[in-house]
């Protein structure tokens, strides 16, 4: 690759004066042909690193990401930035649609899709045969932390990468201990001597970390609705099931006529995409989200993020409340904690790993389709045994319980809560005051949303408004 003014190209093409931190380094690595794991902050333009090195060295990038909100929403930012030369390649297609796709792929330079699309046989062949520059896996956690439970195909990343003939390889994340960092380069098949790694502060010091935790006659619930209205526009409560998120939902709509929607699995893409573009447009004033589908949410100002129930593990935590104050303003993260809420992260991860049964029926020819089959199908080629993979599950299992028990610690930390989570990181803290972390009693004074109407406001129904858009 040719030597390049990335600066005169991050001024004419995407009209910015200077990189936010990490960018250039990442850049020049790229052009030098270096595969690169880079951790930086939710916000600090990670996109931008991928686009621009595909402008500027006319390569094709392939970029795998895991929602397809995500998709949808860098599709529409490089289409902003002038750019048609870019498809995707995932299960919101027809099969007709994809097949155009595919026979028209020396057309595009941005692909994106997803790791289970990139198990296809005829799609790999026809990237293959157009030939990858470069290879950014987007949310590059996902593969440690959905990989070895029900999303299966992202340990099979590393062999698509050798099918493609090893094309410069870029993971982005906001969020990886040392632990994860090793597991993401191990999935990927790449040596970490061989490989430059760019890691940024977790710490997010505009977000107060705030954390109240209740008696066991005391209601979470009553409390989230009195605290809600003391709290400005532009928020996410993130919730472990549908069914929570829904519910909360209708309760927040009808108690306070606050204009709220759910976002989660369940819901179609359609409505999803349309819910976001709503709450980006500051149009809704709050979402009920499950934590996977908080990833898809893109949205700078976003004031608050309250955990109604807690995560498993300290990173997921760190990745769910970097959603707010991208914006740079005085935000908060509120964990609302009761004892007994770590029975639901307890019982997810007992469910994500596949039972000793489970494994015996396998090895026996009971091989039906699941993602725990596909797990274990992935180790066996692999050449583990039966008595070898149950013992992997097995230490599995214990790493999340010691995962759980960190969160556990961090949520009753007596000292300072951000020193320990930055601990975890193995990253240096500053100083402790009344901004930085602790009871309910210190929330920020937050920046006024010039974009949010009144606090009196009539209710939007959003699927009326979905159904009046296009009917």
């Amino acid at each position: 690759m040719t030597e390049v003014n990335f600066s005169q190209v991050l001024k004419e093409k995407f009209g910015f004066s200077q990189f936010r931190e990490g960018q250039l380094e990442i850049l020049e690595s790229l052009s030098k042909q270096q595969d690169t794991l880079a951790i930086l902050p939710t916000g600090s333009g990670k996109s931008l690193i991928y686009q621009m090195y595909g402008f500027t060295s006319n390569q094709r990038v392939l970029i795998v990401t895991p929602l397809l909100s995500l998709i949808q929403d860098q599709i529409g930012r490089l289409q902003l930035l002038g750019e048609k030369k870019v498809t995707e390649l995932s299960s919101r297609q027809t099969l007709p649609e994809q097949e155009r796709v595919l026979n028209n792929l020396q057309k595009f330079q941005f692909i994106f899709t997803s790791p289970e699309t990139l198990q296809k046989d005829n799609v790999r062949q026809a990237l293959k045969t157009v030939g990858i520059g470069l290879l950014v896996i987007d949310e590059a956690h996902c593969i440690v932390q959905w990989g070895k439970s029900f999303r299966p195909d992202y340990l099979k990343l590393g062999e698509v990468r050798k099918y493609l003939g090893k094309p410069t390889t870029l993971m982005l994340t906001a969020t990886a201990s040392k632990k994860t960092r090793a597991g993401i380069l191990k999935y990927m098949n790449l040596d970490s001597g061989n490989v430059n790694e760019f890691i940024t502060s977790v710490d997010r010091p505009n977000i107060y970390l705030g954390f109240k935790i209740f008696d066991p006659s005391e209601s979470k619930l009553d409390y989230l609705l009195e605290l809600l209205p003391t709290l400005p526009s532009g928020g996410i409560i993130y919730f472990s099931s549908r069914k929570a998120a829904n519910q909360v939902s209708d309760l927040i709509s009808n108690q306070l006529g606050l204009r709220v929607a759910p976002y989660h699995a369940g819901m179609s893409n359609y409505e999803r995409h349309q819910i976001q573009s709503q709450f980006a447009n500051n149009r809704l004033d709050l979402i009920c989200a499950t934590s996977a589908f908080g990833m898809g949410i893109d949205k700078d100002n976003i004031r608050y993020v309250v955990h109604f129930h807690m995560p498993g593990d300290i990173e997921s935590y760190v990745q769910e409340i970097g959603r707010a104050g991208r914006d740079g303003q005085p935000s908060a993260a509120i964990m609302l904690y009761q004892l007994g809420d770590e029975k639901v992260p307890s019982l997810l991860n007992n469910f994500s790993i596949p039972s000793e049964e489970m494994i015996d029926q396998y090895f026996e020819g009971n091989n039906q389709g699941s993602s725990d089959r596909n797990l274990v199908q992935f180790y066996q080629q692999n050449g583990l045994k039966a008595d070898q993979i149950k013992n992997l599950f097995q230490q599995q299992h214990l790493q999340k319980k010691d995962e759980l028990a960190e969160m556990l610690h961090l949520v009753n930390e007596k000292g300072c809560h951000r020193q320990y989570l930055l601990q975890h990181f193995d990253q240096e803290f500053n100083q402790h005051d009344d901004n930085c972390c602790g009871g309910m009693e210190h929330l920020p004074t937050f920046p006024k949303n010039e974009n949010a109407d009144s606090k009196v406001f009539k209710m939007i129904d959003w699927q009326e408004k979905i159904n009046s858009l296009f009917n």
